[in-house]
């Protein structure tokens, strides 16, 4: 199987070229000592790219590495006719070496004999391949009769990408190698899909993108999977040259969408059909909303809870810097979430469960003298402008776990102050692992875990303080009803909720709720009901059919008190 990937081709431009020596110069100096193995080298050329202003010099997008256990074909040709026994002999990449391995006799390589002869290689090897050596191209017919089949995913794709060459003599004429440079005689289409843009309407929070979901492609109208290279994002199909080819697909983007990419290419030539999807998706992200395994945010007001739920916004806003020490020489720049992930600048996320090693859980740092970093350097030196400032020292640092999490990677002493840590947050990265729009799951700061209870704490004093509690959802609504004490305030809680609200129903803590106009027969409509009364909300629906209010998740909202 081939790997493909980039590889400059500075060094490769253009087609090898066999040269011919004079009588005189193929025979000077030659003896019996000079005889060796015949020995090959390989490399591709590259896919020529069609976008404007490229040149064979610049491009690397489109080369293929060779790997372990690739096989070539290998002729030689004199007079129009093939040398006996260099006739479509079988080498195979082995230990990074090409050698000849189909159970024939020994090459040798001579070097007056071969100066008259013109050698030919083709990948992938085929035992059965047409070879015409009378013709200036001997491979025409080959070329002509090949198909690309439908499957080209990752270990069918190879099978497909049809690859000739003319060689040519490297190095010492007498002691050289047979230089082959590969020409892909296939064109190649590469699909960029759209990404899925979110348009938050919150204040100075920047477009959150994320890549498309992709659906089906067809090849021609016949169903096909192309090969997807994780490296560029992009999804490759060879395709017969001078020939009209249609690639048609699906992806889901604010909808589900199609698109149709068609055309003729000539061999060895690339093209990229980017899609362009001008949507986006309006959204006002909210604590309490649904963070996806594939990246996606689902409102916390959705009918539905996502399967692929990971996690639930805790935080709205740019966590960059994450640090705020009184050291002047602090900069954001020694921010590490910003330096890994300057991207990740739209809120936090916590995870729906602990993090844990083998369904153990335990204090994190119990193997630590104390809690902070003064047991993970040796001085302050080893860590001050690392990060963070001495200032962090404080019981309660202003830092965000992240920059911890690389702290304690970094500590000379994490094999005894940190290993606990870790281990915890490399478990979990691996049980739940994040999309590429997200940085990696870190244990929360002392800092972030006081934000979190304090959430309760606030409610509760502005409930003892005779203050409005506006529930923003029903979903917040549902689960502060199921963190309520017999007392009427809240209580830290950890779980699920499967609180079923319906009229009548004596509400506890919040005094106001902002909702949208749901669906009728939905459980959301019900709650809604046992809150404002079931008359007024439905002269508020009466209101809202008149003047044409949308319904739904993302539709208009109503502030009820």
């Amino acid at each position: 199987m081939k790997v493909y990937n980039y590889i400059s081709m500075l060094l490769l431009v253009g087609t090898a070229i066999f040269v011919s020596c004079s009588q005189d110069e193929e025979m000077s100096g030659e003896n019996m000592d000079s005889l060796q193995s015949f020995q090959i080298s390989v490399l591709d050329g590259g896919f020529q790219d069609m976008d404007a202003n490229k040149t064979r010099a610049t491009e690397s997008d489109y080369s293929t590495k060779f790997v372990e256990g690739d096989a070539i074909g290998v002729f030689a040709v004199r007079n129009e006719a093939i040398v006996g026994e260099i006739n479509n002999r079988k080498f195979t990449m082995q230990d990074g070496i090409w050698t000849l391995d189909d159970g024939g006799d020994e090459i040798e390589y001579k070097g007056s004999e071969f100066q008259r002869m013109n050698f030919y290689a083709y990948y992938p090897y085929d035992p059965n391949v047409t070879f015409e050596p009378a013709k200036t191209n001997p491979f025409e017919t080959y070329v002509n009769n090949w198909k690309v089949g439908a499957d080209q995913s990752e270990g069918e794709y190879t099978k497909y990408d049809l690859m000739t060459s003319i060689g040519a003599v490297d190095g010492d004429r007498l002691k050289g190698k047979i230089a082959f440079t590969m020409k892909h005689q296939m064109a190649l289409a590469v699909i960029q899909m759209p990404e899925i843009v979110y348009d938050f309407t919150n204040a100075n929070i920047d477009d959150y993108t994320l890549p498309a979901g992709v659906g089906s492609f067809t090849l021609n109208d016949v169903d096909a999977t192309p090969y997807y290279q994780e490296s560029t994002d992009t999804y490759r199909f060879l395709v017969n040259p001078n020939k009209p080819f249609s690639i048609k697909g699906t992806y889901e983007g604010v909808r589900n969408m199609e698109y149709t990419a068609d055309g003729s290419l000539e061999n060895g030539t690339a093209k990229k059909y980017t899609i362009n999807d001008p949507n986006k998706i309006d959204f006002t992200l909210a604590v309490g909303d649904y963070y996806c395994a594939d990246g996606r945010i689902v409102s916390k007001d959705a009918v539905t809870v996502p399967d692929n739920v990971i996690g639930i916004v805790c935080y709205v806003g740019n966590p960059q810097p994450s640090a705020l020490p009184a050291d002047p020489s602090y900069t954001e720049d020694n921010d590490a979430l910003r330096r890994d992930y300057p991207n990740c600048k739209h809120g936090l996320v916590i995870a729906l469960n602990n993090a844990d090693v083998n369904g153990t859980k335990v204090a994190p740092f119990a193997n630590s003298r104390d809690f902070f970093y003064g047991s993970w350097f040796t001085t302050d030196e080893d860590w001050m402008g690392k990060f963070i400032s001495s200032e962090t020292r404080d019981p309660l640092p202003g830092i965000l776990g992240y920059n911890n999490a690389v702290l304690m990677e970094n500590s000379p002493n994490k094999t005894l102050a940190c290993d606990g840590a870790l281990n915890y947050i490399n478990a979990y990265r691996t049980a739940v692992p994040v999309p590429a729009s997200a940085c990696e799951w870190f244990l929360p700061s002392l800092r972030e875990l006081a934000d979190l209870v304090d959430v309760v704490s606030t409610v509760n004093a502005a409930k003892d303080s005779n203050n409005q509690i506006c529930a923003v959802g029903t979903s917040v609504m549902r689960a502060i009803e199921t963190a309520v004490s017999t007392d009427g305030h809240l209580k830290e809680f950890e779980g699920w909720t499967n609180k079923f609200i319906f009229p009548p129903y004596d509400f506890s803590v919040a005094t106001s709720m902002v909702t949208n106009f749901h669906m009728p027969l939905s459980t959301l409509l019900m709650m809604t009901a046992s809150f404002g009364g079931y008359e007024l909300i439905m002269d508020a629906y009466d209101v809202a059919l008149k003047e044409g209010y949308k319904f739904g998740a993302y539709g208009d909202a109503m502030l009820i008190l």
